[in-house]
């Protein structure tokens, strides 16, 4: 862990998550460890909780870690794979969704032109 490289492209969650992981993945921290405090690692990082928030959502949706509200955040025991490619049902339906912005915005396209 560490300080954030500011010649980094990469936004500041990101390059916290990233460090995070990779002492996940070293073995820095065990499975089953707890993970420094949200103002310890916003200390540690120099940035806001939210920023620290959003690393650990990066983390948890990896499958990374698991929260306990009130307990923090703790390496998963056991890691699960996660699957990050959308479902052909999802994407229909993203698909659909995506057509009916279309739709509306040809609608409101028309309307503004009708002015």
């Amino acid at each position: 862990m560490g300080k954030l490289d500011p010649d980094d492209s990469r936004p500041p969650y990101r390059q916290i998550a990233d460090a995070l992981r990779a002492d996940i993945e070293a073995g820095k921290l065990a499975p089953g460890a707890q993970l420094p405090a949200l103002p310890a690692l916003s200390s540690e990082y120099e940035v806001s909780t939210g920023t620290v928030k959003s690393a650990l959502a990066v983390l948890r949706d990896a499958g990374l870690i698991v929260t306990r509200q009130g307990k923090g955040s703790y390496v998963r025991t056991r890691q699960e794979p996660v699957d990050d490619k959308p479902t052909v049902t999802e994407l229909d339906e993203l698909r659909r969704l995506v057509e009916g912005l279309v739709e509306r915005v040809e609608q409101l396209e028309r309307r503004l032109a009708d002015r």
